[in-house]
């Protein structure tokens, strides 16, 4: 595959505006995150509290995550991106300026985490939506794939930027920054030209409501692909990304600070993305046991996560629970992409998301909960032995004979 290939979406000038703007506020994001994280933790120093802010920011998506599509097709796509980008800069910068005098309390960050993750649950699908406006058909699939290096940019740099500017400057710039550059979006999308929209042959579909009822049954007769997101929202459920059991790790049981947090995040990056490489690479057989083995594999580590004695071996581990956790991510996404008939193919996706938001928004309190009441090292021990073992109990059933398997490229 030549060079032009891979960056054939860069051609189109609209996209490029679109995609620097985003990739910035990308950044933006994962800044603002950590620093609510680190906030949350030193106004309450609770895990369950904690949990309860990572809940109150994927909620949202629990709902758009399945209409989102739905959106996008109604309403001008440019238009409602740069209300979600508005929005989001004055969320953000009221936080920080909550913070910088001094008057932030819980409940504020509470909220602010709830309308903020409602901009991020609209913004999602519609921008998903908008990438064929500015590439056509033909070039969707690079813009997608260069979506998913954008996202993981942000996750790489935005942690490490965050806990640098705590230590060096205080808690508002974090918040300020996000809110900065979500207005650096703004201007992105101001400076597209709408004259040189790509033409899509694709069109919404009518009956949409009706269309994913159908979705949802024929989801139901499909078990492989039912068990399949299943067991990854399940783990996403348990902690496996681990942003509430290594603010806990870093503050708690290493008494860290601020760039400790934001290196770990930074590490759990890193890890995905050559997790992300290396597992895209691969040729394999697109199965239940196939994925049940991967998830056996990154709950080994996870577990080890819990062991670490020091900071550093800790931050290994993450980084290892990073790339194998790609793998397991990356078995669920394509179960879908094979297995699923073309018919129904954006309907699953709609609802593998909404599974997968509301596992993470679940699991936010329970793990708080656990940390509470056992300890942090008994909250990641146990994610990890939850999903080892529904990764076994499938492998079981598939050895029995329980589950039919789908062995064929069932998309028409």
């Amino acid at each position: 595959m030549s060079i032009l290939m891979l960056i054939s979406a860069f051609k189109f000038q609209n996209y490029r505006r679109f995609y620097a703007g985003t990739a910035i506020s990308n950044a933006g994001n994962w800044t603002h995150r950590l620093a609510q994280d680190w906030l949350v933790l030193q106004l309450t120093g609770s895990a369950t509290a904690l949990g309860i802010v990572v809940a109150a920011q994927f909620i949202p998506g629990i709902f758009f995550g399945v209409y989102g599509g739905v959106l996008a097709d109604k309403f001008d796509q440019r238009k409602v991106l740069l209300g979600c980008y508005g929005a989001g800069a004055i969320l953000a910068s009221a936080l920080g300026a909550f913070v910088y005098l001094d008057l932030v309390t819980y409940g504020i960050v509470v909220v602010a985490a709830f309308l903020l993750g409602i901009a991020t649950a609209i913004e999602g699908p519609v921008r998903q939506s908008y990438y064929v406006m500015l590439v056509g058909d033909e070039h969707l699939p690079n813009a997608l794939s260069w979506n998913q290096v954008n996202l993981y940019f942000g996750r790489l740099v935005g942690p490490l930027t965050s806990g640098v500017l705590i230590e060096t400057i205080g808690m508002a710039p974090s918040f300020f920054f996000n809110g900065f550059t979500y207005l650096l979006a703004v201007l992105a999308i101001v400076a597209i030209n709408v004259n040189n929209y790509e033409l899509a042959t694709t069109k919404a579909q009518p009956g949409e409501s009706e269309t994913l009822v159908s979705a949802l049954r024929y989801l139901r007769t499909n078990k492989e692909v039912l068990l399949a997101i299943s067991i990854v929202s399940f783990a996403a459920m348990m902690g496996q990304d681990m942003q509430v059991t290594s603010a806990l790790m870093a503050s708690q049981e290493f008494k860290g600070n601020a760039a400790s947090l934001g290196l770990l995040g930074s590490l759990a990056a890193a890890g995905a993305i050559v997790g992300s490489v290396a597992f895209t690479r691969k040729k394999f057989a697109l199965d239940l046991t196939f994925m049940s083995r991967r998830v056996i594999y990154v709950s080994m580590v996870w577990y080890l996560a819990s062991l670490a004695p020091t900071y550093a071996t800790y931050a290994i581990a993450l980084f290892l629970v990073g790339y194998f956790a790609m793998g397991v991510n990356i078995s669920g996404n394509m179960s879908i992409r094979v297995f699923v008939d073309a018919r129904f193919y954006g309907k699953v996706w709609g609802i593998y998301i909404a599974l997968w938001l509301t596992a993470i928004a679940m699991g936010g309190p329970i793990l708080g909960l656990i940390s509470e009441n056992f300890s942090i090292r008994a909250a990641i021990a146990s994610g990890a032995i939850a999903s080892a073992a529904v990764a076994l109990l499938t492998l079981t059933a598939l050895k029995l004979g329980l589950i039919q398997r789908s062995g064929v490229n069932s998309r028409k």
